[in-house]
């Protein structure tokens, strides 16, 4: 199943008081100068598919200055249907729109998926852990309909478990709070297992594809039970179905870092702690791969998330790449382009069409934004 984004009407929204754009084919490149709205543009395309923006922003800063409200249209169509996808923001939240009725943010969820590349998606390898543990989420949380709410509930955990750490609670208390946080931990654990394996099935090949290389390249992750040794594909496996272990590993754990825990004031077990990396040829790609080999991992690594969406659902997502051809040489600009036509379709922003070949330009709808 293939569907696209025919149009969208933007109303308030950042930069956008009044913008309709149409006639959406498979491939569209937005361009002109900077500040000219093209990322804004992007954003406004990626939360009326994957229902979230990269810049992770607050509901007021969608909002255009000195408005009270705002609003995202899109028009979808592809199999012989048409849907239209709505988003209203206002100060009481995000309120979405499906066929000109509201409907909660679930039942949007699974009608089009997107793999978003962005500059500071470069950073990825060599970045923090976290950049890299919430780009394993935003991608489960896309794929499953649970993982939002997960994630949710133990992001609120650990807040009031850090809290009560720094309050100096009783012992008795913070135990309380410990057995609640390790079977909502488990939960997220396992969901970020699945994803894991996905990943790390695609991501060799995807990196072999784009570089022509025989290094070796993978994901490792660490949990946060034992960040001395990387798990690996049998032991996944073994847990995967297990909610009883993961749920016995976390308990131990916490036990045994219980002081370290306290007089730090934070908490140090769970997956908000789990450490997620990639390695290239046995060792750490953060510390001994160049730069040029990990903007090819990084690359590699988004391939792998639209690899890992058609598998999952059998369809094909959006691809959006925003600006992302500037950070990169003409090798991976090449190698990058040769993946569009991969995606149900895919749009670009760029201040230079210089970075494309012709033969790509003549496929594409140019959209040129003024100042």
């Amino acid at each position: 199943m293939t569907l696209q984004v025919r149009s969208i009407r933007l109303h308030d929204f950042r930069s956008y008081h009044d913008a309709e754009l149409s006639e959406f084919g498979s491939l569209v490149v937005f361009t002109g100068p900077n500040a000219a709205g093209k990322t804004n543009l992007v954003e406004a395309i990626q939360l009326l598919t994957a229902l979230d923006s990269f810049r992770n922003p607050k509901t007021d800063q969608l909002i255009a200055w000195g408005s009270e409200g705002a609003s995202l249209f899109a028009q979808v169509e592809g199999n012989n249907r048409k849907i239209d996808v709505g988003l209203l923001l206002d100060s009481r939240g995000r309120h979405y729109r499906l066929n000109g009725k509201q409907r909660p943010r679930t039942e949007l969820q699974g009608t089009l998926y997107a793999v978003i590349f962005t500059p500071d998606d470069l950073q990825l390898v060599k970045g923090s852990p976290d950049a890299r543990r919430s780009a394993i989420d935003a991608l489960g949380v896309q794929v499953s309909r649970n993982y939002l709410s997960v994630k949710r509930d133990y992001d609120k955990l650990i807040r009031q478990k850090n809290r009560l750490l720094k309050d100096e609670v009783t012992p008795s208390y913070l135990a309380s709070v410990n057995e609640v946080l390790v079977k909502v931990g488990a939960q997220l654990f396992l969901y970020r297992l699945r994803i894991l394996r996905g990943l790390r099935a695609a991501f060799p090949s995807r990196h072999a594809a784009i570089t022509g290389s025989a290094d070796a390249a993978t994901i490792e992750y660490f949990p946060s039970y034992d960040r001395e040794v990387p798990m690996t594909d049998e032991a996944i496996r073994a847990l995967e179905g297990d909610r009883d272990q993961v749920e016995s590993l976390l308990t131990a754990a916490i036990e045994r870092r219980a002081q370290e825990e306290t007089a730090r004031r934070m908490s140090l077990v769970g997956p908000h702690r789990d450490k997620p990396a990639f390695y290239l040829n046995g060792r750490p790609a953060a510390d001994f791969a160049s730069q040029g080999q990990q903007r090819s991992m990084a690359i590699a690594y988004k391939l792998s998330e639209m690899q890992l969406i058609e598998d999952t659902t059998h369809v094909k997502p959006i691809l959006l790449l925003d600006d992302v051809m500037s950070e990169l040489d003409a090798t991976r600009r090449a190698t990058l382009t040769r993946y569009v036509h991969e995606a149900a379709q895919t749009f670009i922003t760029t201040t230079n069409l210089d970075y494309f070949t012709p033969e790509l330009l003549e496929t594409a709808q140019v959209i040129h934004l003024p100042m």
